[in-house]
């Protein structure tokens, strides 16, 4: 018989929940499970824009550099969409949009997964600035997502949209010829495929070996996307209406049984990384990772809702 999250246990978690998260994932929290506006994630997602139109202020617990980065807006825009907040004549969007095409942090192949200034505050290890490094090989997960993002809802006259036009071109080559793609780059050519195909754009771009080359990624690297207990299924198969989710149910049910086990009593997930800085920023992490389980408990319970396992 399958494991279900009980009406007590989503108690534990919201007044855990309530106690815990920032006023960010508060709003998100209150959006998904107690009928919230998009108007109170909006207003508490804008704290974390600059005046450039870019995202930072730790708005990724991971990374506490102030100041803009690609990657930073790409998590405001994954929040964005989450919600189902499309209409890019808003303020945040306009400001997202000035960004990405005006960023320095964009060059011949893709936005940057790194920037120097990540160095000077508290930060993960993977956000260490290394030109050769992460940024040769991380671009590809960020670039992918911002490109279909910017080909599904900018006017197709518009600047940026040329430009993600073209690093989305030069992506699909890489994917008929490489098999370096980055810790994020499967997932991204995932979502990069999800956006044309919903805008249509099969006369533009090969969906059908896109489609085929990003099932067989997944399938060869399902198991090195699946963290230790089962903390990221719900990032790899969120809902059974994603296009690869067929052949993966039962590992899907597997893991939702394991997830309502293994939740501590009165509290929510932890979560399974750390910084890995030599003890360099313990007391930044503490806080780091308080952040990220206010966001992940909403990120599994949504997973469980939307494989019929929450009580609620």
């Amino acid at each position: 018989m399958p494991e279900y999250l009980s009406k007590s246990d989503f108690q534990e978690i919201r007044s855990w929940v309530f106690r815990n998260a920032r006023p960010l994932e508060f709003a998100l929290w209150q959006y998904h499970f107690e009928n919230g506006s998009k108007e109170n994630v909006l207003s508490a997602l804008a704290m974390y824009q600059n005046d450039d139109g870019g995202f930072g202020k730790t708005i990724e617990p991971d990374n506490w550099n102030p100041e803009s980065t690609p990657y930073a807006v790409d998590y405001a825009i994954n929040i964005l969409r989450q919600i189902d907040f499309t209409d890019m004549d808003y303020p945040l969007y306009q400001g997202i949009l000035h960004y990405l095409k005006s960023t320095p942090y964009r060059g011949e192949n893709g936005w940057f997964f790194s920037v120097p200034a990540n160095d000077l505050f508290p930060h993960a290890v993977w956000w260490q600035y290394n030109e050769e490094g992460n940024n040769k090989e991380q671009y590809i997960g960020i670039t992918a997502r911002l490109s279909g993002f910017i080909l599904r809802y900018v006017k197709a006259d518009a600047e940026l949209y040329g430009v993600a036009q073209k690093y989305a071109e030069m992506l699909l080559d890489r994917l008929q010829s490489d098999t370096h793609y980055g810790d994020m780059g499967i997932l991204g050519f995932c979502a990069l495929y999800q956006d044309l195909d919903a805008a249509k754009l099969h006369n533009r771009f090969d969906l059908g070996f896109l489609e085929k080359k990003t099932r067989t990624l997944i399938q060869d690297h399902f198991h090195e996307y699946v963290w230790s207990n089962h903390q990221d299924m719900a990032v790899v198969l969120p809902t059974p209406s994603v296009y690869y989710y067929k052949g993966y149910e039962q590992s899907v049910s597997d893991s939702l049984d394991e997830l309502i086990k293994i939740r501590p009593q009165n509290s929510v997930w932890g979560i399974p990384w750390e910084w890995y800085d030599g003890g360099k920023y313990t007391e930044e992490f503490a806080i780091s990772e308080n952040w990220w389980r206010s966001y992940k408990a909403i990120e599994k319970l949504l997973f469980l809702r939307n494989h019929g396992r929450l009580c609620v």
